[in-house]
């Protein structure tokens, strides 16, 4: 099984995260809700601007975690609108992703070698958000 799992339509992803509450908890299922339907993924990635090791050209612009699922929320750098600006690129869910996991790419230099490294051997989906 590959470890993407492509895209759904926007009703199955809806219902996936109104049954995911038990997993996710309330906050974080309102955060999705809210990222899925209005846009705005403030509450879910909660690191604003990550980590990197080129200011320039940073590989990831947030990320956010839940430590009842496991899951870690990362929004990659899009297109270059001005010098050092960038538009929100796609955002990307990884799973059983721990504590530890989470606290190293945090506080790693470099976010982009943390996902090459760790984070691109698990399952993760592109985000609907």
């Amino acid at each position: 099984m590959p470890r993407y799992m492509g895209s759904y339509d926007p009703e199955e992803i809806r219902e996936h995260i109104l049954q995911s509450r038990e997993t996710l908890g309330p906050r974080k299922t309102q955060a999705l809700l809210r990222a899925f339907h209005l846009g705005d993924d403030q509450l879910l990635l909660t690191e604003r601007p990550t980590n990197t090791s080129n200011p320039p050209r940073p590989r990831t612009i947030a990320a956010g975690y839940d430590y009842k699922s496991k899951t870690m929320f990362v929004r990659f750098r899009g297109e270059r609108i001005a010098s050092g600006l960038y538009r929100d690129g796609v955002g990307y869910e990884y799973y059983n992703v721990s504590r530890r996991e989470w606290d190293r790419f945090r506080r790693s230099p470099s976010p982009g070698r943390e996902i090459n490294r760790v984070f691109n051997h698990k399952p993760y989906t592109a985000a609907s958000w």
